[in-house]
């Protein structure tokens, strides 16, 4: 596995050293790519000797090998001479023996045709001549600077992941932001995207780039100084008050620290909670595949209600749904996010597949963990963001490494499901594992909640963000 950041141009622009500090360890990089080789001395002087700093290469004539270990490598090629030589470089011995190989390149550039609603890839024709010529087309995983990362599709063959923030604003992404990859050796690309906002001190509640700013300029160079500043210190600075003096405080010392904050009076759901999390087959899904079902007072029982067959849309819905008739009465079901995904999906597959469900669903206790702590103001959670693989670590969650994010989860089954074989067939038992690591992520975060004994000082809260906090599942970021 290869740990890939892009950086672009703009997010370098704008960012501190601090915030570039922060944005490497957050997601332990091994390459920081940005275009620009104007960016370069920063970034070496700035970057550990361990992180390799790599600009796109301005001489042309030979590929470059950015990063290769036993099992994956990374080159950069984009002239058709460029790939030949990539394609004689990584074709030699067994294919089984052979690294799994990420070509990054500027050569593959979407274009969005906004009056017939049609995307287009300009440049594959002469792309693609030296993989026809080789018979290579389906061995190579292709990563285009010329494409945000949340795209990823497949031309004829040639299978296309985009890799630049704010690279087509008609796919909707910002500029300023900040994009990581774990290159794997199936080609399963773990992509997770955040906005430059969410590191440094940007990440605190209340601070946004002028506040920053200004706190830069008064010595506070990132989030535990300002955590260690007292109320009267900071609100005696421009833009600042008490009441967002003490937010910026308390949200710094709760990241830093590690920890909870729940508003005084704030309480859970006094019965036994049953945890749920949904694996579908993308934003608008058209059938829920897996639900993961824990139930840590049973046991540290958990139950994944799956079914494989994109045929059956019912089967793992309707199989949970008569268990939960049968198991969960009285008992809150416990997701998060849940009113944003989990819960309105499953009530729009009840209505369409299992009817007969319908009130008993209706009539169910369904909490949103999420929403109750940051949506309602009940309390103040750890992480850069809110999501739900950002709190849990923060909490001390040790995730697994499955290596899937919830958009792979949900490109991997569209793919299986529209062409069901051997070839696309998904690691059922990979897939269950990365299910059921979020949904006891989920019950950890819920046990913190609830033994937690900090309580907020302030009596509401701010965010700098209105896109981000927000758990990695069922979001635009995700599918």
């Amino acid at each position: 596995m290869i740990g890939l950041t892009v950086l672009p141009g703009t997010t370098i622009e704008r960012c501190g050293r601090t915030q570039l500090k922060d944005i490497v360890h957050y997601f332990d990089s091994e390459i920081v790519f940005t275009p620009d080789q104007v960016h370069e001395p920063f970034l070496q002087d700035t970057l550990p000797d361990s992180v390799e700093v790599m600009t796109q290469p301005l001489a042309r004539g030979r590929a470059t090998q950015i990063a290769c270990d036993d099992d994956t490598r990374i080159v950069w090629a984009s002239t058709p001479a460029e790939l030949e030589e990539t394609i004689q470089l990584t074709q030699t011995g067994a294919p089984e023996d052979r690294p799994e190989c990420y070509i990054l390149s500027d050569q593959l550039s979407v274009s969005v045709d906004l009056i017939d609603l049609e995307a287009h890839l300009d440049g594959l024709a002469e792309y693609r001549a030296p993989f026809d010529e080789h018979d290579a087309v389906d061995a190579f995983t292709h990563l285009t600077i010329e494409a945000n990362p949340k795209y990823r599709a497949e031309w004829d063959g040639i299978d296309v992941q985009g890799v630049m923030p704010g690279a087509n604003k008609q796919q909707g992404a910002s500029g300023a932001g900040v994009a990581h990859f774990e290159l794997q050796d199936d080609g399963v690309v773990g992509e997770r995207t955040r906005e430059l906002g969410n590191f440094g001190l940007q990440a605190v509640d209340q601070v946004g780039r002028a506040r920053a700013a200004t706190l830069r300029d008064a010595g506070i160079q990132s989030r535990q100084d300002l955590a260690s500043a007292s109320v009267h210190e900071i609100s005696q600075l421009s833009k600042f008050g008490q009441k967002t003096a003490r937010t910026a405080i308390e949200s710094a010392q709760v990241i830093e620290h590690g920890e909870i904050r729940k508003a005084p009076g704030a309480s859970l759901p006094a019965n036994d909670p049953i945890f749920i999390d949904i694996e579908t087959d993308g934003l608008n899904p058209t059938v829920i595949w897996l639900i993961g079902v824990y139930l840590p007072s049973q046991d540290d029982r958990y139950m994944p209600f799956i079914e494989t067959d994109p045929a059956k849309p019912a089967a793992a819905l309707e199989a949970f749904l008569s268990w939960l008739s049968e198991h969960g009465a009285n008992r809150p079901i416990v997701a998060y996010n849940g009113w944003d995904f989990d819960f309105p999906v499953i009530e729009e597959h009840i209505v369409e597949h299992c009817p007969q469900y319908f009130d008993f669903w209706d009539s169910t206790h369904r909490f949103d963990l999420y929403d109750w702590a940051v949506r309602q103001n009940n309390a103040l959670l750890p992480g850069l963001t809110n999501k739900l693989d950002d709190v849990a670590p923060a909490l001390g969650w040790d995730p697994l490494d499955t290596g899937l994010t919830g958009a792979e989860v949900g490109r991997l089954f569209q793919r299986y499901a529209a062409n069901p074989c051997p070839a696309t067939e998904l690691d059922w038992e990979r897939h269950k594992r990365y299910c059921e690591d979020d949904v006891r992520a989920l019950a950890h975060i819920y046990d913190q909640v609830e033994t937690a004994t900090q309580r907020l000082t302030t009596s509401s809260r701010g965010s700098t963000s209105t896109t981000e906090d927000s758990t990695s599942q069922g979001t635009l970021d995700d599918f």
